[in-house]
């Protein structure tokens, strides 16, 4: 399975409205966008440093690994997911509603390792 098929994959779920997948540069790698969602191809260099911020956390905290950061808005949440342990690539997914999340987080477990041995 190529990176767009998963990409296709995810955004498949009722609940997505948007994923990329960001390089650790901050720059979009690939990302699918549903119709009358937000554009999502601007966020990488912002994702990115969300991320970089919530690692740093986790070590002061010395609470493990990041598994996901989450903002939550009025329209939805985005959610950002590591893909590899080493940080170089994240995926950002933009949600209709919360209700989503448990179904979108299932989906991301069952194809995770998919996508990692893709980019490996």
């Amino acid at each position: 399975m190529g990176i767009m098929d998963f990409l296709n994959q995810i955004a498949a779920d009722d609940g997505v409205m948007a994923v990329a997948l960001v390089g650790e540069d901050g720059f979009i790698i690939e990302s699918v966008r549903k119709e009358g969602a937000a554009e999502i191809d601007f966020v990488g260099g912002a994702a990115t440093a969300a991320m970089a911020s919530s690692r740093a956390l986790a070590d002061h905290l010395q609470k493990g690994e990041v598994q996901e950061v989450m903002v939550e808005y009025d329209e939805g949440p985005l959610l950002m997911v590591p893909v590899s342990a080493s940080g170089a690539y994240t995926l950002v997914l933009l949600l209709d509603s919360v209700q989503s999340l448990g179904r979108v987080r299932f989906q991301l477990k069952k194809a995770h390792a998919s996508l990692e041995e893709e980019l490996s």
